[in-house]
This record gives structure tokens, C-alpha cells and sequence, in this order.
């Protein structure tokens, strides 16, 4: 049964004093920018299906919603907008009653026209948020505060390394990045598990493991010319499509060899405080043990992770009668890519963990003084 320290109390009630403030002032619609309605009535006034040339069958339903104005310039007028939604509901969105819209209201004459623009769900946002903290605390206590707060500081590091990108020359996203992901790796694990010599082997385990799986993969492709990786899905993109792609390359190598240095060094190191005369042959052994446990459930998490996300855009492509090859080339080349490197790098990880950690011990760096 979880213990409820008084500190974990203060935490959990701070939290939720904090969503209750935060979902209120979601509701505050005179300090947002853009014009929020809710939906007073809303009817069905015509439907149709739809057949196209390859047989798939689509729903279009049009609807007209009442919507009453709660900000800006006409705040407490009503205004009628005619809504079409597929079945899919893809790019479109079925309106319900009650459901809060962000909408453009123009007018003419005396009367009021809108459109539609998005369903409002920054609250939604804010209560999954909060659950995860909430979880985080009623769980890990502190150590679950600082890992959410690690990752909001990435998230801050990555916008900036963005926005600096944005200001700058195009093809200096990959370089940034480079110089960035060893910032990234030490607040990540100093945050996470604090200054002693543990995260100091998981840093350098991280870095090393990232960089050479990186330069791995950045070697493959570049001798193959891209060969193989086709960048249509970036064609909007008005950077360097290739240069986008090995950034985020890099990005998924740090991901995978810090989870799974982390996962060994950590379990070493307590091997080393649970068993102290424990002998370099013993810590070897285990790693290898551990290794082999992990590696499996990680290379396939790496696939399913990367290749989940592809899913709807292979069934358009496959239902609209293009090859699975033809869909596969376009859709999953990247994905598998990235998926391959990062295996490569959970790969290489294990062995290079397990030596720097017994390195390291060696040399008594792992017994905290």
C-alpha cells in the first residue's frame, strides 16, 4: 500500500489546487485571443454517402449548430453556422451540445456569419497533465516530481534549439542539435537521479552510445547517396528535408541508448551497493543477463513506437488500391530507418554500459564516499 507522507499530502493538494485554478482560468474566455463560442442546439439537416472510384464509401453529414458567443466583440449573440463532417471524422468534427468551439465571426449588415474553426480542449490537456503528475507523486514521490520536471526542461531546450533554427541558416538544425544533445543527456539524468558518480557513467555511456550510433547511421546513408528513403511526406517542408531527417535521427539514437544505459547501469550499481565484495567478473555477468532481457522488448518497442504512427496512411494507400511495396516505400522508409539506428544503438549500448561500468568500479568510482 502506497505511503502518504505529509510532504506527498502538501504535494498532492498544491496539484490539485493547481488544476482547479488552471481549468477555471480555461474558462475565463474575455483574456483569450481567439473568439470561443458553446454549442446551444445543434441538427442533422442532411446526410449522404458517398462512393469513390476504388469502391470505399464515405458518409457526409451536414449539420447546423447554434452557437452562442461568450468574448470579444460579440459576446451574448447567437450565431448559426452550417457544419459538414465525414464519418471518419479526420479533418472534421461532429458538434455537440454544450461543447465549447473557437470560431471567426464576421457580420453584415445586421447580420452575424461564422466558421468553425476547432473544438476547444485546453482543459482536457490540463486534467491529462495533472493526472500524470498526479501519478508521478502519488508513486514516486519526489523523484517523480523531478522527472516531470526534467522533461519540461528538455521541452524548453528543444524550443529554443527551434527557434534559434528558425532565425539562423538552414542547414544548421543537425549541428545544433549535435551541440545540444549532450546539455540534454546531463540535465536529464542530473535532474532525474542527482550529481553522484552513477549518473556520471550513465551521462558518458549516453553520449558515447548516441554518438557513435549516430555516425553509424550517418555513414549508411550517406554512402548509399539516401538511397531507399524517400522524403515525400516532408514535401510542404521548406528546409532540407534530409537534414530534418537526421536530426531527428539523433534525436531517437539519445532516446533509446540513454532509456537502456540507464536501465543496466542503474541495476549494476546497486548490485555494487547491495553486494560490495561483488567481483568485475559477477557485474560482467549480470550485465549480460540484463542485457539480454531487455534487448528484445526494447528493439521491438523502437519498431512498434515508430511504425504506429504510420498505420492510417498505409490503409488510405492500400484501400485506394496502390501496392503494399509502392505504400511501404513512401510511408515506412524513414520510420524503419529510424527504427534500425536506434536498434543498432540499443545494440551497441549493452556491451559499452557494462564496460565503463566495470571500469569505473575498477577504479572505485562507483562506491559513493
Amino acid at each position: 500500500m502506497l505511503s502518504m507522507t505529509k510532504t506527498k499530502k502538501i504535494s498532492l493538494f498544491l496539484l490539485l489546487l493547481f488544476t482547479i485554478i488552471a481549468i477555471f482560468g480555461t474558462f475565463q474566455f474575455s483574456h483569450q485571443e481567439q473568439t470561443v463560442g458553446k454549442v446551444m442546439e445543434e441538427k442533422t439537416v442532411h446526410s449522404e454517402k458517398q462512393v469513390d472510384e476504388h469502391g470505399n464509401t464515405d458518409k457526409l453529414t451536414t449539420q447546423q449548430v447554434k452557437l452562442l458567443i461568450l468574448n470579444h466583440k460579440y459576446k451574448g449573440k447567437e450565431v448559426t453556422i452550417t457544419n459538414t463532417y465525414s464519418y471518419s471524422q479526420i479533418k472534421d468534427h461532429h458538434y455537440h451540445k454544450n461543447e465549447y468551439v473557437y470560431i471567426d465571426v464576421s457580420h453584415q449588415g445586421k447580420e452575424l456569419f461564422g466558421t468553425l474553426l476547432e473544438l476547444k480542449r485546453d482543459h482536457f490537456l490540463i486534467i491529462l497533465v495533472s493526472l500524470l503528475l498526479f501519478l508521478l507523486i502519488l508513486i514516486y514521490d519526489l523523484s517523480g516530481i523531478l522527472t516531470f520536471f526534467s522533461f519540461i526542461l528538455n521541452g524548453a531546450i528543444l524550443c529554443l534549439l527551434f527557434w534559434w533554427y528558425k532565425q539562423i541558416n538552414s542547414h544548421l538544425l543537425l549541428l545544433l542539435f549535435i551541440a545540444g544533445i549532450p546539455l540534454i543527456v546531463t540535465l536529464t539524468l542530473t535532474v532525474a537521479n542527482g550529481w553522484n558518480k552513477k549518473t556520471k557513467i550513465a551521462i558518458t555511456s549516453t553520449v558515447i552510445g548516441s554518438a557513435v550510433t549516430f555516425l553509424i547511421g550517418f555513414l549508411v546513408i550517406e554512402l548509399l547517396a539516401h538511397k531507399g528513403l524517400r522524403y515525400e511526406e516532408m514535401e510542404l517542408v521548406t528546409r532540407p528535408p534530409h537534414i530534418l531527417f537526421l536530426s531527428s535521427l539523433l534525436i531517437g539514437c539519445v532516446g533509446a541508448v540513454m532509456d537502456v544505459s540507464m536501465t543496466i547501469i542503474s541495476s549494476l550499481y546497486e548490485l555494487t551497493q547491495t553486494k560490495p565484495n561483488v567481483t568485475k567478473e559477477e557485474i560482467t555477468e549480470t550485465g549480460k543477463k540484463i542485457g539480454e532481457d531487455i534487448m528484445g522488448p526494447m528493439i521491438n518497442i523502437m519498431f512498434f513506437s515508430y511504425l504506429s504512427g504510420a498505420i492510417p496512411l498505409i490503409l488510405i494507400f492500400l484501400r485506394n488500391n496502390m501496392s503494399f511495396n509502392y505504400a511501404f516505400s513512401i510511408v515506412l522508409s524513414l520510420e524503419v530507418a529510424r527504427a534500425l539506428v536506434g536498434s543498432i544503438g540499443i545494440v551497441l549500448t549493452i556491451p559499452l554500459s557494462i564496460k565503463l561500468t566495470t571500469f569505473f568500479l575498477r577504479r572505485g568510482a562507483l562506491n559513493e564516499r
